[in-house]
């Protein structure tokens, strides 16, 4: 009875390594934020990543999901590119992810180096990302994956606009709210509202910010918006504005998902200054892709007057002055 027991022990202690979770390997954990230090080629010439250009990211999540970025980081924005997303295992010294299989060797636990094809990259631990920074390149790898026929998708995140307009929300929500209320109310709808404002002033700052980007971030944003315009689906859709013809439902989500792609923060702005209509919203998205207004009224169906008054009416209501509708289309080109 003795040596049952003792058999059945040691295989136990035999079998249990090929319990460990997949992202963990004699107590050394891959959970977390890593970047690419180093990579040497077959030839032995070594690279450095970190810090120059674009950085390669991966994200590891404790339910073996990986994502990969290039991230460069400028103050308090950041430029990504989207890269892929998939699920991983590591176990003893090997490291598998889709269907690359690799040999991993851990340095200690801030450095590890896998090598596939001849290059051996050199990975190494960060603990300065925030886990709001982490979720939204989570989000957006997601959202766009690498695909090997579409085009490069470049983002410019920024985490303080990002607070300023949720922020702005809930404030106009609470203001509308307190219109209807007493008049001591009132007073605290008064507060509020010199709150909103203050936060339309820091968005105005992040604007100009954003005009003043480093060149390496403004160039190669040019550089997407130079691809949109060349694009076969812009010029596709140019044509059909030209003939007047109606955008269904669905074509007006891809404008929007292409604007996101091109211009990231032209959607956040408009929406953190004014909760715009449909109509409005669409008014908007025609005007950022070069489209005259006579053009703008015959693929709405509506008199040119209208779009003119649309243009007016948000230039007072957004900007906080009277002006024409050229200066709104001037605002709009902006963004």
């Amino acid at each position: 009875m003795a040596y049952r027991f003792l058999f059945v022990l040691a295989m136990m202690v035999w079998s249990f390594p090929s319990l460990i979770h997949a992202g963990k390997r004699d107590g050394f954990s891959i959970v977390g934020v890593w970047m690419l230090k180093s990579e040497i080629a077959p030839d032995g010439k070594e690279t450095s990543s970190i810090y120059t250009q674009y950085t390669r990211c991966k994200i590891y999540d404790a339910d073996s999901t990986y994502y990969t970025v290039q991230l460069h980081a400028v103050g308090d924005e950041m430029m990504i590119i989207a890269h892929e997303m998939g699920r991983y295992r590591l176990n003893d010294s090997i490291y598998m992810e889709r269907d690359r299989v690799m040999p991993f060797t851990v340095i200690d636990d801030t450095t590890f180096v896998t090598e596939f094809e001849g290059y051996k990259e050199t990975m190494v631990r960060s603990n300065t990302m925030t886990e709001e920074r982490k979720q939204e390149i989570r989000d957006l790898v997601r959202k766009y994956p690498d695909e090997a026929e579409a085009p490069v998708k470049h983002f410019v995140l920024s985490t303080t606009e990002r607070k300023l307009k949720a922020e702005n929300k809930v404030f106009l929500y609470i203001i509308i709210l307190l219109v209807a209320a007493t008049i001591g109310i009132g007073i605290y709808v008064y507060r509020l509202r010199k709150r909103k404002r203050e936060i339309e002033r820091k968005l105005a700052e992040i604007e100009e910010v954003n005009a003043l980007r480093p060149e390496p971030v403004a160039t190669a944003m040019k550089q997407v918006e130079m691809e949109f315009f060349q694009s076969e689906y812009y010029l596709t859709l140019r044509r059909r504005i030209e003939a007047g013809e109606n955008i269904k439902a669905h074509e007006w989500k891809e404008l929007d998902r292409e604007l996101k792609v091109v211009y990231p923060n032209f959607n956040n702005s408009l929406f953190a200054l004014y909760n715009l209509s449909p109509t409005e919203y669409q008014v908007c998205m025609l005007l950022k892709i070069r489209t005259k207004p006579v053009e703008i009224a015959a693929v709405l169906n509506k008199d040119k007057s209208t779009i003119s008054s649309i243009r007016t009416r948000l230039c007072k209501k957004v900007l906080g002055k009277e002006g024409s509708g050229k200066d709104w289309d001037e605002f709009i080109l902006s963004l």
